[in-house]
């Protein structure tokens, strides 16, 4: 099973829970359900930061090949300015920046699901103790 399809049951555990209550014994199923989502969120969360590590030093190494090649091309030196500028408008800078982005907000997605399912996890834990808080 696909971690997206993973996400959407787990969702739709949790509107289930609300729509339409939760016995203790399966509270405690979840708990432990969502205790393990937690962990393939945490996998999935080690590789989706260093894929954004990789990419970030991909795009320090781009925007320093591309500033050097502005810097060298004439005998006299662009200003510093004029080089930030053409390494800016750079297409293969802006391909590899935006790259870095989605991997950024990849990651900050799962981090996200990771609190979800973390939450889940302490609200069915409770309930399955028999705590309603």
């Amino acid at each position: 099973m696909s971690f997206k399809k993973l996400c959407q049951q787990l969702e739709t555990k949790i509107q289930a829970a609300y729509t339409g209550g939760v016995t203790l014994s399966d509270a405690e199923l979840l708990a432990a359900e969502f205790l393990r989502a937690q962990m393939k969120v945490s996998e999935e969360l080690k590789v989706a930061d260093l894929d954004s590590r990789m990419r970030k030093s991909g795009v320090k190494a781009i925007r320093a090949a591309v500033y050097m090649e502005a810097a060298t091309k004439t005998d006299k030196k662009p200003s510093d300015s004029m080089l930030e500028a053409i390494t800016n408008m750079s297409k293969v800078v802006q391909d590899s920046q935006d790259g870095l982005d989605k991997a950024e907000a990849e990651k900050d997605e799962l981090t996200r699901y990771y609190n979800i399912f973390r939450e889940s996890h302490i609200y069915f834990r409770g309930i399955s103790k028999g705590k309603f808080e």
